[in-house]
């Protein structure tokens, strides 16, 4: 149940979104067309971020950085960080990773969204 409540409101979410500009814009299809495909795209790069960051992509380079900044500091602050597992990391990345599913329906939906919106206005 929860899985169909997810998908309905991610596929209704860009277009609401869309008419509510389109209210206050010329109302023409091709306009409502256009508002989809910026909506869509905006969303889908927005939950493409929300992806890449719950997956753990940039945990490489912030470990660089916090070891870094750990090899660069100097003896009185190596002591009082050496148990701080967030300034002194011992390992790279998490064992394991959880990319929520909500992000993952609604990137996939707007996804297909901004596919439509470009095949029907090809069509035109």
């Amino acid at each position: 149940m929860q899985l169909i409540r997810k998908i309905i409101i991610w596929v209704l979410f860009a277009p609401l979104c869309s008419f509510l500009i389109w209210i206050f814009n010329d109302k023409s299809f091709i306009n409502f067309l256009n508002i989809l495909f910026y909506t869509s795209a905006i969303l889908s790069i927005i939950t493409f971020v929300l992806i890449i960051v719950q997956d753990g992509v940039f945990d490489v380079t912030s470990y660089g950085f916090r070891k870094l900044k750990y090899q660069f500091s100097t003896k009185k602050q190596r002591t009082s960080m050496s148990d701080d597992d967030f300034f002194n990391p011992q390992q790279v990345k998490k064992d394991t990773y959880v990319v929520a599913s909500w992000v993952k329906y609604a990137f996939f939906i707007n996804l297909i969204y901004f596919v439509i919106t470009i095949v029907i206005s090809f069509s035109l």
